[in-house]
C-alpha cells in the first residue's frame, strides 16, 4: 500500500466515523423530541380528562353525585334511627328523630308544596308533598308548626316551619322526620340524604 492509498483510507474511515457520530446525534435528538411529545400529550390528556362517572354510552347525558334530599335541621344529630316493621300493621319507628330545640327552624329537605298543617292525635304536624324525581313522596314533620298556607311552594333549604310542641318519639327535644309514598310505604329519610349517582341531560 502506497502512501496515497493509506491517506485515502484514513480519510474514508474518518468520514465514516463522522457519519456514524452524526447519525447517533440525530437519533438522540429524535428520542428526546419523542419523549417530550409523550410528556406533553400525557399532560394534555390529564388536564382535559373528565371523571369516569361523567361518561355515558348515549353521548348526550352526564352523571353527577348528589343527595336527593338535605337534612331539615342545621347541625343534624340523629337520636332515633329508622326501624320500620316487616308488616305495615306492626309497631316500629317509621322515620328518624333529630335532636332539636323548641322554635328551631325547619327547612325543606327538597322542593315541594305544603300538603298539611294541623294537629294529629294532639301533636302538631306539617307535611310537604314532593315533586320532580321525588314525585309521590311526602315528608312528615312532628312536632312542627308553619305559617305557610296549604299549597304553598317551598324550595330545598327554605325555612318553612319551626319545632314546636311535644312528640311521642322524644318529648319536646327532637323533630321526627318521616317519608312515605302514595301507597303508604315508608322510606328511611337518612337514605335520601346520602349522595347518589344521577343522570343529567346535556342541553
Amino acid at each position: 500500500m502506497n502512501e496515497h492509498e493509506y491517506r485515502r483510507r484514513i480519510q474514508r474511515n474518518r468520514i465514516v466515523q463522522e457519519e456514524k457520530k452524526l447519525i447517533r446525534q440525530q437519533l438522540r435528538q429524535i428520542m428526546i423530541v419523542c419523549a417530550l411529545a409523550c410528556v406533553i400529550l400525557l399532560v394534555c390528556c390529564l388536564w382535559s380528562a373528565e371523571p369516569t362517572y361523567a361518561k355515558t354510552n348515549s353521548g348526550d347525558t352526564s352523571e353527577s353525585c348528589v343527595a336527593l334530599m338535605r337534612w331539615p335541621l342545621n347541625g343534624t344529630q340523629v337520636v332515633g334511627k329508622y326501624d320500620a316493621p316487616k308488616q305495615q300493621w306492626l309497631p316500629g319507628h317509621r322515620g328518624v328523630d333529630l335532636l332539636a330545640d323548641q322554635q328551631e327552624a325547619v327547612v325543606a329537605p327538597a322542593d315541594g308544596v305544603i300538603a298539611f298543617s294541623g294537629s294529629v292525635g294532639g301533636k302538631a304536624v306539617v307535611t310537604i308533598r314532593h315533586g320532580g324525581s321525588l314525585s309521590g313522596l311526602t315528608s312528615t314533620f312532628e312536632p312542627a308548626k308553619t305559617e305557610r298556607d296549604i299549597g304553598a311552594h317551598v324550595v330545598q333549604g327554605e325555612r318553612f316551619a319551626r319545632v314546636e310542641g311535644e312528640s311521642d318519639h322524644c318529648d319536646d327535644h327532637c323533630l321526627h322526620w318521616g317519608i312515605k309514598s302514595e301507597g303508604r310505604q315508608y322510606t328511611d329519610p337518612e337514605s335520601k340524604t346520602r349522595t347518589v349517582r344521577i343522570g343529567l341531560k346535556v342541553l
